[in-house]
């Protein structure tokens, strides 16, 4: 009998501690495997149940963050500059430069390539529509996957429950293979807008293609290695994933992509390069007349009160040291 074998295998002292104290600079996760490394047959059974499900849900969610950028991007090519839909925490048109210096010694394509043409695009409200039901697929695609990912691994059987292992096993299975699909189709998705959306901000699709493509690597290796059984999940052979090459493998194609696209959300302003705003784009639906009216009464509304605020402040503090000077002049 046999169980599932561990994606990543356990932690181990001599494979393990070198790497996760490399990754612990960006992840908690890492932080908790170099610690059960340096200390051999310590980690406990709830540990391994957490790393194992963080390991599935990393790629998901950057997948969704990804997509989620895609679609402010598209729905900004829909959207004329002159009736831009921008709003507070909407997708939004802007022409900022480029947060990488001009005396970089390297610049990727997407960091320093000139901003979309100022022509801008026309209003295609059909286009918009359909843009936004496709994000809606993605992010059921997405919770189907987490929700796969997040039953197969919050328990881990003995190799003697053969039912429950197949489940998992199974379950595992299908949250990659879900996860790959969104994957492609927002790959998909920025290839075919590159192609057939002029008015699409290249940069952006450019920017999001690399961290899509880097994406794609954990998938792949998930599906090619959760074939494996072992009736022991810490024997330190192949079949259990905790030999020296499946561990190099495991960080090279599994972590390492996750960790450089986190690194490139870090580094560069997305939102100035996707040119979206704080929440990109939420709407369902476009607006109505009345709708645009009433948000932009709200906003000037806003606007009013925190330059009273902030002008009461001030007179606050000129009243204060008016006062100060007088007291000291008196004295």
């Amino acid at each position: 009998m046999s169980s599932p074998s561990l994606v990543g295998g356990i932690a181990l002292r001599t494979y393990d501690l070198p790497s996760s104290i490399f990754f612990a600079v960006a992840v908690v996760l890492f932080s908790l495997r170099a610690s059960a490394a340096a200390r051999p047959h310590t980690e406990a059974l709830g540990l391994s149940e957490y790393m194992q499900a963080t390991f599935a849900l990393g790629f998901l969610s950057l997948a969704h963050i990804i997509s989620t950028l895609v679609r402010g991007v598209l729905v900004n090519a829909t959207l004329p500059l002159s009736a831009s839909e921008s709003g507070e925490g909407d997708a939004e048109q802007t022409a900022q430069p480029s947060i990488v210096s001009s005396d970089s010694l390297w610049k990727p394509s997407w960091a320093s390539s000139p901003p979309p043409p100022t022509a801008g695009p026309t209003d295609d409200p059909r286009r918009r529509f359909w843009f936004r039901r496709w994000s809606g697929c993605m992010l059921a695609l997405f919770l189907a996957g987490m929700i796969m990912a997040s039953v197969a691994m919050s328990h881990l059987y003995a190799a003697d429950a053969t039912a429950a292992s197949r489940r998992d096993q199974a379950l595992r299975f299908a949250s990659a293979a879900i996860g790959l699909v969104l994957v492609l189709s927002v790959g998909g998705m920025l290839l075919w807008a590159r192609r057939n959306v002029p008015s699409v901000n290249q940069r952006a699709v450019r920017f999001l293609l690399t961290a899509i493509a880097l994406l794609l690597l954990p998938p792949i290796y998930r599906l090619a290695v959760m074939r494996r059984t072992t009736p022991d999940i810490a024997a330190v052979d192949a079949a259990a994933l905790n030999t020296l090459a499946s561990k190099a493998t495991f960080y090279v194609l599994h972590v390492l992509p996750e960790w450089i696209v986190v690194a490139m959300m870090a580094a560069f302003n997305v939102r100035e390069i996707c040119g979206i705003g704080f929440k990109g784009d939420e709407r369902w639906r476009d607006e109505t007349p009345e709708e645009r009216a009433k948000r932009e009464r709200k906003a000037r509304e806003r606007e009013m009160k925190r330059a009273a605020g902030k002008n009461a402040s001030f007179e606050l503090k000129e009243s204060s040291s008016n006062t100060s000077t007088e007291t000291n002049t008196l004295a």
